[in-house]
């Protein structure tokens, strides 16, 4: 068939079939307001600069990786608040003692400093630690040569005395220093211990919130966790269902409405078939970009679609009323489409940009829907109009 030769066409066609295959290999992923998950909101004690909020929210992530956690979205809210939403598999009681966790730490001894977190070269994760006839359980690290020097000169000649380890300010371990290690001779092998072994569930917790401390290194400014919400899965399961509902009425919506304007299937069907191919190419579009889809995306796919609807009306209505000079017709219909996306794109670039929250979720959908009608579908749909007229 000529129709299925058109370029602008096949480009459709093609893209359909991209989408349809990264969506069934790859998938979708699903926000948590939809798997099911926390959302924990952190208040900083002071505002933070871009700097600040940058360094923290790269720090946050690490500790969150740190735990096997890299299913997670981290993003500012304003300049004082940082949003991390996690899934519902993550131990929440943990990420919460990871999270509410500044990161300060400092060894003394007869209270001089012997090293800090910054002469921490490396970190092991928690482990079963050998000490004297028994077992005890722990975090390994190691200093680096400086720290160990520093350690040394301190250390020496004060055997049997505490070593008093701090974390934001708080006591964590304050183990007696052993005879081999007061020889003045640098020993960069230290060991945090925070209890016997086996462990308890809270001493796991706090030596891995010590662990990914030590590996990420601090905040430069101290959060507090100031409130958690959760979503059950049961719920994200209505939510899915509740979109999908909607989804559908509104599709069968623009068919009946289609329907009573134009009142014949060779114009009907075409539009249809595009605002589906459009809802396709967006979520293509997202699995390609590993996007999390929640409500506020969902939202932004159907406002896309929408606009498309418009946008196919305009192209029809401006093909029907001037099927003797289509090209010329079309092309002024083009104009308004254009017109209308660059307006689109205009006022959602900002919330895209400034990453307020779940609206940039909305956002990117939008543009990504509006961009994909204006460069692929419209044109493909005004071919295929072209040719039924």
């Amino acid at each position: 068939m000529k129709i299925l030769k058109d370029g602008k066409i096949l480009i459709l066609l093609i893209s359909l079939v991209v989408s349809i295959l990264l969506i069934t290999f790859k998938g979708v992923s699903p926000g948590i307001d939809l798997s099911g998950g926390s959302v924990i909101v952190l208040k900083s004690e002071k505002p933070m600069n871009d700097e600040e909020l940058t360094l923290t929210i790269d720090i946050l992530g690490k500790r969150l990786n740190a735990n096997g956690l890299s299913d997670v979205r981290i993003y500012p809210r304003g300049n004082d608040e940082i949003i991390v939403e996690i899934p519902k598999s993550a131990d929440l009681e943990r990420i919460e003692k990871i999270l509410s966790k500044q990161g300060v730490f400092v060894a003394k001894i007869d209270n001089i400093t012997a090293y800090t977190g910054k002469d921490v070269k490396s970190v092991e994760p928690p482990q079963q630690i050998p000490q004297g006839n028994d077992w005890a359980y722990g975090v390994p690290f190691e200093l680096t040569l400086e720290g160990a020097k520093n350690f040394a000169k301190v250390a020496e000649g004060k055997a049997y005395h505490r070593v008093e380890l701090y974390m934001d300010g708080k006591l964590i371990s304050n183990p007696t220093l052993a005879e081999g290690l007061a020889d003045g001779k640098p020993h960069p092998k230290q060991v945090i211990t925070v209890g016997p072994y086996p462990p308890s569930k809270e001493e796991e917790d706090e030596a891995m919130a010590i662990y990914a401390a030590l590996k990420s290194g601090s905040l430069p400014v101290k959060v507090n966790i100031e409130y958690v919400s959760s979503i059950s899965p049961t719920l994200g399961k209505e939510f899915v269902k509740g979109a999908l509902i909607a989804g559908l009425l509104a599709f069968i919506a623009v068919g009946v409405v289609v329907g009573i304007r134009y009142k014949k299937p060779k114009i009907i069907l075409p539009i249809l078939f595009t605002c589906a191919s459009e809802i396709l190419l967006i979520l293509g579009f997202a699995s390609l970009i590993n996007w999390k889809i929640d409500l506020a995306s969902i939202a932004g796919i159907i406002a896309a679609v929408g606009t498309g609807v418009d946008d196919q009306i305009v192209i029809t209505d401006e093909a029907l009323g001037g099927e003797k000079r289509l090209k010329k017709s079309i092309r002024r219909a083009f104009f308004i489409i254009f017109a209308a996306a660059g307006t689109t794109i205009a006022a959602m670039v900002p919330l895209f940009v400034m990453g307020v929250g779940m609206l940039k979720g909305f956002a990117i959908t939008t543009i990504a829907g509006v961009l994909i009608g204006v460069f692929i579908t419209r044109p493909a749909f005004a071919r295929i109009i072209g040719y039924i007229i």
